[in-house]
């Protein structure tokens, strides 16, 4: 992440002076400390889909007691004077609650300020930081050099013409009822993270880590907006992503196939037993019997119907066809509902908002029980199991075969997807193609995403 050890990099868009002048703590402060809450609930909102969590970042009190012993009292005063927004949902074990900036704004601009830390102690604990973080990119690239060397002097942005498009893409509400949409981050929360996001590439702040349940690489360009990939170029040359249409419903395949759940077979569950590792309650023996016996009784017609609008390449397009027949096709709307089908907890088909996942019981009954199988102790093992099979095929099988076949080619993942130079998506194309199916017998359709055309 390359932090500066001397600095913050705060959004110009934020004025903490003016807010404290107009709102002085009652309590002794340090000004640093603000700082360090408002580059921390930056960073963490850059990690995850920004509509998913509406930009809230689930933080970690234990750390920031760490660094802020009454870290409570800076984030009382943010919150009772909205310079900070929380969702409010704690689950012991399982999420803490969630914060957002929300402004004492000046702006909506799209640059970044280097402000100089002052006090001593920030100071040492921010080059302790740097390290660790240092000594975790050094761990990553010796593992994943293949991947990680990429992020060099070559990768470069425009960043005047894409600080533009930020504000082109997120203009002034104009809805009759201003404000976003009820699935949707607020218009300043997305500024504010693509502009983020942007800084880091300008600056050539590159990051790059392996998530440790599922074994995904995650790295600047992961969550960067699409719209903004267009500016980007590796030794002045154009890039384009090839990607795996509709990814995690066409992985869901393999799950209704018997053979996954023998140990025997070429690719199946025992090979992600991680997952398990990091969810105690659930054994793969077991898992992998209840799965087998439920098969066994599961209807192939329904599940024919379900194989074959994935295999389609319009997935999103049928099953919103199917499930809202005459209505108008939203895709973002109908991507929502699906990951709200494979990814929400079984008891929230009972809240108001699961119209869609009631929806899709009602018409794929048989998808729905497997699905809700899975998930009956643990909620995030269908999502960890499709994750880890989808790291499996891009990082271990794809990328690691191109790096062998073409090692002077430049590549870049994006979970499902692969980017190099333009040219040579062809091939890329035909090592994703042979590599899924040789692992899980799917046959896939790709898409092409031809940046800085």
């Amino acid at each position: 992440m390359r932090l500066d050890p001397l600095h913050w990099e705060i959004s110009s868009s934020i004025d903490l002076k003016g807010y404290l002048k107009h709102y002085p703590p009652d309590f002794k402060f340090k000004i640093d400390h603000f700082y360090y809450i408002i580059e921390y609930l930056a960073l963490g909102m850059e990690k995850d889909d920004v509509d998913k969590n509406k930009g809230y970042v689930n933080v970690n009190t234990t750390k920031l007691q760490s660094r802020i012993h009454n870290y409570k009292q800076y984030l009382d005063h943010l919150l009772e004077h909205q310079f900070i927004l929380t969702d409010g949902k704690y689950i012991k074990g399982e999420k803490s609650r969630g914060y957002l900036i929300s402004g004492y704004r000046s702006s909506d601009s799209t640059t970044i300020r280097s402000i100089p830390i002052i006090d001593y102690v920030v100071k040492k604990n921010r080059r302790k930081l740097i390290n660790e973080y240092n000594a975790s990119l050094k761990k990553t690239s010796q593992k994943y050099n293949y991947l990680t060397k990429w992020f060099n002097e070559h990768l470069k942005i425009d960043y005047e013409e894409a600080s533009k498009k930020i504000l082109e893409l997120y203009p002034p509400y104009t809805r009759p009822i201003g404000g976003p949409k009820w699935y949707e981050a607020t218009r300043y929360t997305k500024i504010l993270i693509a502009s983020q996001a942007l800084y880091k590439l300008h600056k050539q702040h590159f990051y790059y880590q392996v998530d440790e349940n599922v074994n995904r690489f995650h790295s600047n360009l992961t969550n960067f907006k699409k719209e903004l990939r267009n500016y980007l170029t590796y030794n002045g040359q154009k890039l384009v992503n090839i990607d795996i249409k509709n990814s995690q419903p066409l992985f869901s395949l393999i799950l209704f196939k018997p053979e996954f759940y023998n140990s025997k077979s070429l690719h199946n569950i025992y090979q992600y037993s991680h997952i398990f590792n990091i969810t105690p309650s659930i054994t793969i023996n077991a898992f992998s019997l209840m799965l087998e016996e439920c098969l066994q009784t599961t209807n192939k017609q329904v599940l024919k119907e379900y194989s074959d609008m994935v295999n389609s390449g319009d997935f999103y397009k049928c099953i919103s066809d199917k499930l809202y027949p005459g209505s108008k096709f939203d895709k973002k709307l109908v991507k929502v509902m699906v990951l709200t089908v494979f990814f929400s907890d079984n008891r929230f088909i009972a809240q108001r908002k699961a119209e869609g996942k009631r929806a899709f019981k009602t018409h794929f009954p048989e998808v729905y029980k497997v699905f809700s199988l899975i998930k009956k102790k643990d909620k995030r093992i269908l999502a960890r199991i499709l994750q880890s099979i989808e790291s499996n095929i891009i990082i271990n099988k794809v990328t690691k075969r191109i790096s062998a076949e073409k090692p002077t080619l430049p590549i870049f993942t994006i979970h499902d997807s692969v980017a190099t130079l333009q040219g040579y998506e062809d091939y890329i194309a035909n090592v994703i193609i042979e590599e899924v199916k040789k692992l899980t017998d799917l046959d896939v359709k790709l898409g092409y995403e031809y940046w800085n055309p």
